[in-house]
């Protein structure tokens, strides 16, 4: 009994049953690069602009979709989509600074994006508010001919 609960797992994990590398080549390795970088810059851009229906355009619309916000509460896509509405509605300005991105291939059709950078944000009250160290974690799926978020998990410290 144990050498089966030992080689199961064993055959599984050896036989390439699961999520399977991107079968592309080092120059297709670039074009998905290249093509989600695209989206994550349109994506920071509509964030910027505080456009939620653009920015909203670029996430799936999926019944799984989770975000991690930075207070740790997880959330569906509804409640994130009212969350930035009202954080939208509270400001009168947002400069987003990229600092570092990297990307890496998962498997398939999926895609990790991890951005760094800084927030500074003008409240309607004229408060200018800076968030010096911010990092998201986005999942991308290309759905059809589209690369949308399926997951986001962001961090940061407490704006200075």
């Amino acid at each position: 009994m144990k050498f089966l609960l030992f080689i199961v797992p064993v055959f599984f994990l050896c036989s390439g049953v699961g999520p399977q590398p991107f079968p592309l080549d080092l120059q297709d390795d670039e074009t998905v690069k290249k093509e989600v970088r695209e989206v994550a810059g349109t994506l920071l851009i509509n964030l910027a602009n505080r456009d939620a229906d653009a920015l909203f355009s670029l996430y799936a619309d999926a019944s799984d979709f989770v975000f991690i916000m930075t207070d740790g509460n997880m959330v569906n896509l509804q409640e994130f989509k009212n969350h930035n509405i009202a954080w939208f509605g509270m400001l009168t300005a947002l400069k987003v600074t990229t600092t570092r991105d990297e990307i890496r291939l998962l498997c398939n059709n999926q895609v990790l994006y991890s951005w760094m950078g800084s927030m500074e944000m003008t409240l309607g009250n004229g408060q200018q508010v800076a968030i010096n160290k911010f990092g998201i974690s986005f999942i991308f799926t290309k759905i059809g001919n589209e690369w949308k978020v399926v997951f986001q998990q962001s961090s940061a410290l407490p704006p200075a």
